[in-house]
């Protein structure tokens, strides 16, 4: 069996990524809201019965997670932790531009804990921050947010911006 690689949130933002991902073989479970087909896992991530039983469902069907990548809005649940605990491998942590916000500097560190005292699970952080145009600035588009994270697993950085943080004052 090859590697098993699990996508929480890949119905929206990150469709694009799950495209590719299903296109380098192996085994791809996709855990969302709208989760359908043999891959899908239909849960809410803010249900903690809802989301521990999918995650289960996954492993069952498809063994061990060695890739994980999740966009969760918010680590104030119990979710991530409960994806990391089964991570053997890799977990890109995809987060949203607050992370970069110059005016809370500790968020990173605290999206990371959500893996201590976890071993055998190796954090990735993928920021998603915005582009600067001739007229402004604008969010990232789900094809650019997909291509950053593709590119982010392909490449193993402990840390990826995908777009811009700086100048903070330039975002949309």
């Amino acid at each position: 069996m090859g590697a098993h690689t699990l996508v929480v949130g890949g119905t929206g933002m990150l469709s694009g990524l799950c495209e590719a991902l299903a296109g380098d073989g192996g085994r791809l479970s996709l855990l969302s809201r709208r989760a359908s087909g043999p891959d899908g896992f239909a849960c809410d991530y803010h249900d903690r019965v809802s989301f521990a039983a999918a995650l289960g469902a996954a492993i069952a069907r498809s063994g061990p997670i060695d890739l994980a990548v999740a966009w969760f809005h918010t680590l104030k649940i119990e979710a991530p932790r409960l994806l990391a605990e089964q991570v053997q491998g890799r977990l890109f942590q995809v987060l949203g531009s607050a992370a970069a916000d110059p005016a809370h500097p500790w968020r990173l560190e605290t999206a990371r804990k959500v893996v201590e005292d976890l071993p055998g699970c190796e954090l990735r952080q993928v920021v998603l921050g915005f582009m600067l145009e001739p007229d402004g600035s604008r969010w990232l588009t789900n094809d650019e947010i997909s291509g950053g994270v593709l590119e982010a697993v392909r490449a193993d950085r402990s840390l990826t911006i995908i777009g811009q943080t700086q100048p903070w004052s330039a975002k949309p």
